[in-house]
C-alpha cells in the first residue's frame, strides 16, 4: 500500500538547515543590470587578453619573417585570421569552463552573481557549453535573447533556458 502523505523533498529548507525564505533569498534571481555588467567586465578581460596575444605574436611574427611580398601577405593573413579566430574560441573556452568550475566568470565574481541550474547546483560541463552555444542564440537576432532578460519575470534569457541555468545573486 502506498502512503499518500510521503513527500518528497527536494529543497535545502525542508532539511532544516534554512528557513524557506533564506533559501528565496540565497536564490534570488540576479537583475539585467548586474549581468550586463559582469558580461562587460568579462568582454573587457577577454579582450585584453585577445590584444596582448595578438601583440605578441604580430611582434615575434614579423621579426623573424623576411619582407618579400608573399611572405609578408602569409603573415598577414595569419594575423588576420588570429584576430577574428580565436575571439569566439577563446570567449567560448572562457564560459564553458569557469562556468563549469564554480559558476561564476571574472565578471560575474565582481558583480557577486553566479550561474547555477535550476535546482540551485552546480553547473555540470556539458550544461557549461550548452550555455555558451545557446549565447549564439540569444546574441543572434538583434541581442534579443540577452534583452529578454529584461522582461522574464525570473530575469532568465534565452541561454538560460537552452541549458536550464539561472543566474543568482551570491
Amino acid at each position: 500500500m502506498i502512503n499518500n502523505s510521503t513527500q518528497i523533498v527536494t529543497s535545502p529548507a525542508h532539511y532544516g538547515h534554512i528557513t524557506a525564505a533564506e533559501e528565496e533569498e540565497i536564490l534570488a534571481a540576479a537583475d539585467f543590470s548586474s549581468r550586463a555588467m559582469a558580461f562587460l567586465v568579462d568582454a573587457a578581460i577577454l579582450t585584453c587578453l585577445h590584444l596582448g596575444c595578438l601583440l605578441v605574436y604580430s611582434h615575434l611574427l614579423f621579426q623573424t619573417v623576411s619582407f618579400d611580398i608573399s611572405t609578408f601577405f602569409g603573415a598577414s593573413m595569419s594575423c588576420f585570421f588570429l584576430f577574428f579566430a580565436t575571439p569566439p574560441l577563446a570567449a567560448g573556452i572562457y564560459f564553458t569552463v569557469l562556468h563549469a568550475c564554480g559558476g561564476q566568470t571574472l565578471g560575474k565574481v565582481f558583480m557577486g552573481i553566479k550561474v547555477v541550474s535550476l535546482d540551485g547546483g552546480p553547473v555540470s560541463p556539458g550544461v557549461g557549453f550548452l550555455r555558451c552555444v545557446g549565447y549564439i542564440v540569444s546574441f543572434l537576432p538583434f541581442m534579443a535573447g540577452f534583452l529578454w532578460a529584461v522582461l522574464d519575470k525570473e530575469h532568465a534569457a534565452w541561454h538560460d533556458r537552452i541549458a536550464g541555468t539561472r543566474v543568482v545573486m551570491m
